[in-house]
């Protein structure tokens, strides 16, 4: 006795035993009649065919987009793209479910997690299939679902435009999952970090060189067109105008021989006598004196007056003091009195906040500066003036990687060259 079917596989058999139905729901609408009866409610009830109108039913669109990516004949004019964004957020959104699960400790919650993880890869590697399947299709037969030169113009821009935003999401994908597969190795989840090398980020090369040739084939085919139509808007002017102009297309007319001869008459040539200089023959020697004489005679421009040197009044340039910030004046202070007694090294009497508190005020800086800034910058400026400084800082807590310090003091340094650590 043979177990009974299970839903996936009841629904796999009733679209194959009524594969006839499917197919011509493809193609349109279909409607009841005869021995199609059963088939179609069978079909209803699997929700394969939807009611629209009365007696009229059309193929449900998930299965109509699933039979499309197979038959690449099906895809259809000015079809969208499958857009990323929604499936980049849920990506991001099953990483942090994850992470917070791994970090409570619920195992069967994280094992979900990383299942639903998976599936949201597998998801987008399918869409990006599916969107470089369907423009290789079409640009392959070269738009064959439309006919008109104008059709195929828009067509083209439109999957130009599509092309420029698919390009924009690629790149916020490799954006998201370099992120992710970073924070992976701080939170210890090497299977996180390995999945989305081996399923995306080892994939988007190549998917982005198809995405820019199939680009660079769209950009081809649009401006070849828009050519042709400029062409055949040429075409259509030229037609338009002989029509309206009857006597453009000649008449007879008898031409006789002494007609001919005159219309052939060549034209003579237009030529200018000029003068050869280097011609030692008399009557052109007078000619050119003849000629020079009548010229105006020569005007000599006035001799410019001679330049006179300036006086320097000075050669020497005033120095400018540099203007010392209080802040600066207060670090030299502590500069030297650390030099004045070399031999402290006690972080209590060398603090760095102890030394502000107790005279900051005398510099105007009780209140224009945190403490954050005023060790940041003291510490840097105490550093390059050649002195050791050394930092307290408390330890590190879980999951940090930063250093926390409170306080700092300086000291001479044994070896004159050595570098703050």
């Amino acid at each position: 006795m043979s177990e009974p079917l299970n839903p996936i596989q009841q629904l796999l058999k009733a679209l194959s035993d009524h594969s006839d139905l499917v197919s011509e729901a493809i193609r349109g609408p279909v409607s009841t009649g005869g021995k199609r009866n059963k088939g179609v409610e069978i079909l209803i009830r699997m929700r394969a065919l939807m009611p629209v109108d009365e007696d009229t039913y059309y193929l449900n669109p998930l299965l109509r987009e699933f039979i499309g990516d197979y038959v690449v004949s099906s895809y259809g004019a000015f079809r969208q793209l499958a857009q990323l964004d929604t499936p980049i957020r849920q990506l991001r959104q099953d990483f942090d479910s994850l992470r917070d699960f791994r970090r409570e400790g619920s195992v069967r919650d994280a094992d979900r997690a990383m299942d639903r993880l998976d599936q949201a890869v597998v998801r987008i590697g399918f869409l990006m299939d599916q969107n470089l399947l369907m423009l290789g299709a079409k640009v392959t037969t070269n738009f064959g679902d439309v006919e008109s030169v104008a059709g195929k113009i828009r067509e083209n821009s439109f999957y130009y435009r599509e092309i420029g935003r698919f390009s924009r999401q690629i790149v916020a994908l490799d954006a998201r999952v370099q992120e992710m597969a970073n924070e992976a190795i701080g939170l210890h989840l090497p299977e996180v970090r390995r999945l989305l090398n081996v399923r995306i980020l080892s994939r988007l090369a190549d998917w982005t060189a198809r995405i820019g040739d199939i680009q660079r084939v769209v950009s081809k085919n649009l401006f070849s067109l828009r050519q042709m139509e400029q062409r055949q808007r040429n075409l259509a002017n030229v037609a338009l105008w002989l029509s309206k102009n009857r006597m453009s297309e000649g008449f007879e007319l008898e031409v006789k021989p002494e007609v001919a001869a005159k219309l052939a008459t060549p034209e003579g040539l237009l030529t200018t006598w000029n003068v050869d200089v280097a011609d030692n023959d008399p009557v052109v020697t007078d000619g050119m004196f003849s000629a020079a004489r009548r010229l105006p005679p020569v005007t000599t421009a006035p001799k410019p007056e001679p330049l006179v040197s300036p006086e320097v009044i000075a050669t020497s340039q005033a120095m400018v003091e540099p203007v010392v910030e209080p802040i600066d004046e207060l670090i030299d202070a502590y500069v030297d009195f650390i030099r004045a007694n070399p031999e402290i090294n006690d972080p209590q009497v060398a603090s760095l906040l102890q030394w502000r508190e107790r005279y900051g005020a005398a510099y105007d800086l009780e209140d224009s500066v945190t403490d954050e800034e005023w060790l940041l910058y003291a510490c840097a400026q105490i550093a390059s003036a050649g002195l050791q400084v050394d930092v307290l800082a408390r330890a590190r807590a879980h999951g940090e990687f930063n250093d926390f310090f409170t306080d700092a003091y300086a000291h001479i340094a044994n070896n004159p060259h050595a570098t703050t650590p």
